[in-house]
């Protein structure tokens, strides 16, 4: 031929008729991924003993009858019966309405303050750095810290509340804040709202800040007003975020017990008891540990619900 080149193909080089080449590829890979598994090792024993025992425990514990007053060394198997038994209760649907009112009404006043601040400083205004700094304090502070200040202003006999209020003829007589029928919700969502709305105050800011100056300028010209822009870029944008903020705070405040028990003790009587504090209360109270076990998983599973709901919604929209 020509220039010497040849038309004949070149000899095929020697085929893995046995399967041996996959099987090192195969080995090789497994190879890689079981050093990783083994790096992630700590990290799962770690997550097992503080997270998964525990878990454990509470299961086991939820399904047999361990009363810590009764004498008895041996643990008896009962099955649902502590389910049933919360269910028997006359006293479950106020425990769950307290536990509602708390996580709706928490995490709602949360959003909108948080949302409203995030808003107003994500624009330019004048000290923008001091007044966000000003809005983490609250974060900043330990919630036993909060809790403890705040039930002394809102103290019924010597709070200095009631003092101002009374000085600036608001009200006519002191109130009774976390006591009365009236207020004592009111006063601890108050100060559930202060305590906790730094933290999504800082996410949606982060969100807003995101969001490209451009989209807002196209709005503009195409005449949209404030409102519309607002409804129609903002929120849409921000949902991811939205989204994530309102799970991490419902789960947050379903196992929330440090609020209400500083400042009410679950009380008068039994008007602000939720859940987490029923758990407190039925095991280290009355020392009837399988059965706070149990409201505990019903609390726990309030919280998984919630996630799987939320991870659903975010594969689908993916």
């Amino acid at each position: 031929m020509a220039g010497g080149a040849s038309l004949m193909p070149a000899p095929a080089g020697p085929r893995d008729t046995d399967g041996s080449g996959g099987a090192v590829r195969s080995v090789a890979r497994w190879g890689d991924t079981g050093r990783g598994y083994l790096y992630l090792a700590p990290v799962f024993a770690v997550l097992g003993l503080v997270v998964g025992w525990p878990l454990f425990e509470a299961a086991r514990m939820s399904v047999h009858d361990v009363y810590l007053l009764s004498g008895r060394t041996q643990e008896t198997f009962i099955g649902l019966e502590n389910f049933r038994t919360f269910g028997r209760d006359a006293n479950a649907p106020t425990y769950l309405l307290n536990t509602a009112i708390f996580v709706l009404g928490g995490m709602g006043g949360q959003f909108a303050v948080a949302l409203l601040l995030a808003v107003l400083l994500s624009r330019r205004v004048t000290f923008a750095a001091f007044w966000r700094g000003l809005a983490i304090i609250p974060w900043a502070m330990p919630i036993t810290v909060t809790a403890l200040v705040w039930r002394w202003i809102l103290n019924g006999q010597w709070g200095i509340l009631n003092y101002v209020l009374y000085e600036l003829g608001v009200v006519s007589e002191y109130v009774s804040w976390l006591s009365s029928q009236t207020w004592m919700w009111p006063s601890i969502l108050i100060v559930n709202v202060w305590a906790g709305f730094p933290f999504m105050f800082v996410n949606l800011l982060s969100g807003l800040q995101g969001i490209s100056p451009e989209l807002y300028e196209a709005a503009q010209i195409d005449g949209a007003g404030p409102l519309r822009t607002f409804v129609r870029i903002t929120l849409p944008l921000l949902r991811p975020v939205i989204a994530a903020l309102l799970l991490l705070s419902t789960v947050v405040h379903l196992r929330d017990f440090a609020t209400v028990w500083i400042l009410t003790s679950g009380g008068p009587g039994i008007r602000s008891t939720t859940l987490s504090q029923l758990v407190y209360i039925t095991s280290f109270r009355y020392f009837r540990m399988s059965y706070g076990a149990a409201i505990g998983i019903i609390l726990m599973s309030f919280s998984l619900l919630f996630t799987v709901l939320y991870l659903r919604r975010v594969r689908f929209e993916v």
